[in-house]
Formats: structure tokens, C-alpha cells, sequence
């Protein structure tokens, strides 16, 4: 894709950004006041980081290992992400490490044809989701906000990826011969009747209203495929919104695992004690609805 069309794209989901608004809880109408700000992409949001190399990274070095183990360095997930990382001077975060951990866990129960990412941050969850399984097709959902940012993050990638980009614009968008399908949340009815296989929400369903949480399932359970799902147990937004993993409505699924999730017990700080553990719990499972 080149920069003409990326810019056309971004334009599109400007234009956009009122019709996503309806979809936003407290926690997105917050974060999200600053369209421009969008632009920059080595600025936090509430999802996730993106940080330049500089003389931390040894200090990165030791501390990564002591949070998540050596075996995760040795996954051919983590080589190729760092060969893009590093292209871009971008340090390896313990986002994408909790992506890299994700997919190589799912890889153990499925090789999905097509994915579908609800609320992406950084591009790390279409990197990942690309890099496992390039033969996927990849539907990215989220508010016009962050599919910018993304945008932003990926033109700088040399991905043939990049080259296959399409939003969908309406729900009749012809979308058969590209790779990566970018869904404004106000669009999401055009998920239905998709046969995705895999569906992946990440630090997101956290954020959304009840009324969100709700939609998404039953694109999901329409779609009769998995769902990976990784959230706070419990969360209370800054508008009052309360979400709680185990009130989602999973009903009439099959549960292929479901357990506090490993790699998010603890995270590291440059400052001492440096180790420390994660204030709330995290929950993930996996869960079919192929049946």
C-alpha cells in the first residue's frame, strides 16, 4: 500500500470518528478526544506502548527475563517479531511479549484460515496474528481512532500484508481478495455470516459498555468459531461501567481452557523494586462455538 492510499484511508476514518462514538464507553470517550494526536504514534493511549531502543534495553534485557522466563525468547514468534522491531528501533514491550506468549499458545488448538482481532493496540495483535499464520485472513475491528493509529504503524513495516489492506465502508464491501479487512466499530454487523474462525479480544472487552460486549458475542456465536478472550476479572470504568469476565455472556460454548492467565502475573519498572506483581487478575480461555 502506498503512502497516497494510507493517507486516503486515514481521511476515510476520520470522517468516520462521529459514527464510532456511539460505541464508545467512558474509557474511550476519555482516551480519545484528540484526533491529531492520533498521528503519533509513540504516544500511550490505554493501549499499549510504543517505545524507541535507546540505553534502557540492557537493562530491558534482565528484567524481561526474570518477568516471562527464557523459553518465549527461543519461539520462532519472538525471532521474527524482533527482526521487525528492530527495523524500526522499536523496543520488544511486554505487550507484544504477552502477544507472542497468546499466540503460541492458541497455535496448540487451532490453524485458522481467518482471524478476527476485536480491539487491537499497536498493530501487535495483527502483527502476531500475521507473522503465525500467514495464510490468514485478518479482520481488524475497532474505533476509527486506533485503526489510524495502526495504519500509522504498519505503512512503516515492510509486510506484503501492508500491500492487501482494505476498510470496509458499508456492509456490502467486497473484501475476497484482500488480507487485512479493517472494521470501524459502527460497522460491526458486517462480521456476520463471515465463517471466521477465530475470533481474539485482548484487554478489551475490559473497556467496552455491556451493550458492546453483548454485540460481539453474537457476531461470534454467528460465525460458529472460537473465541480467545483475555481480560481483567473485574474492571470499573471511569464513567461507572462495570465488566466482569465471568459474566460474559459465554453461554453455549465449549470451554477448551479456562484459567488465570500465566503471563500476566507480574510486570517489570525501572524503578526498584522492579519486579512487580499485577494489582488485579487476569483471566483468559479459549472457547468454541463450532457445535
Amino acid at each position: 500500500m502506498d503512502n497516497v492510499n494510507i493517507k486516503n484511508i486515514i481521511e476515510k476514518l476520520k470522517n468516520n470518528i462521529n459514527e464510532t462514538n456511539h460505541n464508545k464507553s467512558s474509557h474511550w470517550k476519555v482516551h480519545a478526544k484528540k484526533i491529531d494526536e492520533f498521528l503519533d504514534i509513540t504516544k500511550n493511549y490505554g493501549f499499549g506502548s510504543f517505545e524507541k531502543k535507546s540505553f534502557k534495553k540492557i537493562f530491558y534485557f534482565f528484567l524481561k527475563r526474570l518477568v516471562f522466563g527464557n523459553k518465549v525468547f527461543k519461539t520462532l514468534l519472538y525471532k521474527n517479531c524482533k527482526i521487525i522491531f528492530d527495523k524500526l528501533h522499536r523496543e520488544m514491550d511486554s505487550d507484544v511479549m504477552r502477544h507472542i506468549f497468546t499466540f503460541n499458545k492458541i497455535k496448540e488448538y487451532i490453524e485458522p484460515k481467518s482471524i478476527c482481532i476485536i480491539g487491537d493496540g499497536k498493530l501487535n495483535g495483527i502483527l502476531c496474528a500475521h507473522l503465525m499464520f500467514p495464510e490468514a485472513k485478518i479482520f481488524s475491528i475497532n474505533i476509527s481512532e486506533v485503526l489510524i493509529h495502526d495504519l500509522i504503524i504498519l505503512n512503516q513495516m515492510n509486510l506484503k500484508i501492508k500491500n492487501q489492506v482494505i476498510l470496509v465502508e458499508n456492509l456490502n464491501t467486497k473484501y475476497e481478495n484482500s488480507s487485512l479487512i479493517l472494521v470501524p466499530a459502527n460497522l460491526k454487523r458486517f462480521l456476520l455470516n463471515k465463517n471466521i474462525d477465530l475470533f481474539i479480544n485482548i484487554a478489551s472487552f475490559q473497556e467496552m459498555t455491556t451493550n458492546e460486549i453483548d454485540n460481539y458475542f453474537d457476531i461470534i456465536k454467528n460465525n460458529k468459531g472460537m473465541l480467545y478472550c483475555c481480560n481483567r476479572e473485574y474492571k470499573k470504568l471511569i464513567g461507572g461501567e462495570e465488566t466482569n469476565f465471568n459474566k460474559y455472556p459465554f453461554s453455549n460454548c465449549t470451554k477448551i481452557f479456562w484459567e488465570d492467565c500465566s503471563w500476566y502475573k507480574k510486570y517489570y519498572s525501572l524503578r526498584y523494586p522492579f519486579i512487580k506483581n499485577f494489582p488485579v487478575n487476569i483471566k483468559h480461555c479459549l472457547v468454541d462455538y463450532s457445535d
